[in-house]
């Protein structure tokens, strides 16, 4: 119950911040509040793989698409965001889910893939940032009554991850934008892990019973668009956290 309250609550939160026009989803595209613009998806093949990049278009001029496109084992949908850029052009997204179903347990992760768009609404080729911006594993921990008494009746370990952008007002490098990405991860109950095996740990107390948050993957990084790339990059290194954002 305690994963599904904020798993929830997590979904329910934006994944945007300052500095970001916030867009509904609706059928196959995500729009301004105004019903102006409109962001949906164009499939191209690349390597033999789907590739999928955001268009920007009057709601009637845009093509029409699914709801979620889907890979062999992603669906992509239109990020709820919209960045307008000083030169007329945009900053828009594409978000790439992931999820996965095992025995007593579950996965879900999604990637944000940033593209930029000229002022007609067509995108690069390839995103100028990749980030995760949500994730949440819940992992079977009991087996027999007596891993049920040793976990204080909390049997599944749970990972929650969630990241933010938001956009530095007024502040241009590299002819874009700079970007704050925010995170905050944590785990349940205290001491999970899932590069460990929670049964060989001490049992759980009444006071274990908390979601901790993790230093490591709960972090802030200033990113600036480098024009030599063509993508932004970060102030410093990014740390992995693949135990939150892999399902």
């Amino acid at each position: 119950m305690i994963f599904l309250l904020a798993w929830i609550a997590m979904l329910q939160s934006p994944s945007s911040g300052a500095g970001i026009e916030p867009l509904t989803l609706a059928d196959d595209r995500a729009c301004t509040a105004d019903g102006t613009l409109c962001v949906g998806l164009t499939q191209q093949a690349r390597d033999g793989e789907p590739v999928f990049n955001p268009v920007v278009r009057a709601p009637t001029a845009l093509p029409t698409g699914p709801k979620e496109a889907l890979g062999e084992v992603e669906t992509y949908r239109p990020w709820s965001g919209l960045i307008r850029l000083s030169d007329g052009g945009f900053l828009a997204g594409v978000e790439k889910e992931a999820s996965s179903l095992y025995s007593g347990g579950s996965g879900h992760a999604i990637e944000l893939r940033l593209y930029r768009l000229d002022a007609e609404g067509d995108a690069a080729s390839a995103p100028v940032l990749s980030v995760p911006i949500q994730g949440a594993v819940m992992i079977r921990a009991c087996f027999t009554e007596e891993d049920m008494t040793r976990r204080a009746e909390a049997c599944h370990d749970n990972y929650s991850f969630k990241g933010v952008l938001t956009v530095e007002a007024g502040v241009e490098e590299g002819g874009l934008p700079v970007l704050t990405y925010e995170t905050t991860a944590t785990a349940y109950p205290r001491g999970a892990s899932r590069s460990e095996d929670s049964l060989e740990k001490p049992p759980l107390k009444p006071a274990d019973l908390v979601a901790m948050r993790d230093p490591k993957c709960s972090f802030t990084r200033r990113f600036t668009f480098d024009a030599k790339t063509g993508e932004y990059q970060p102030n410093g290194p990014l740390p992995d956290c693949s135990d939150y954002t892999t399902p």
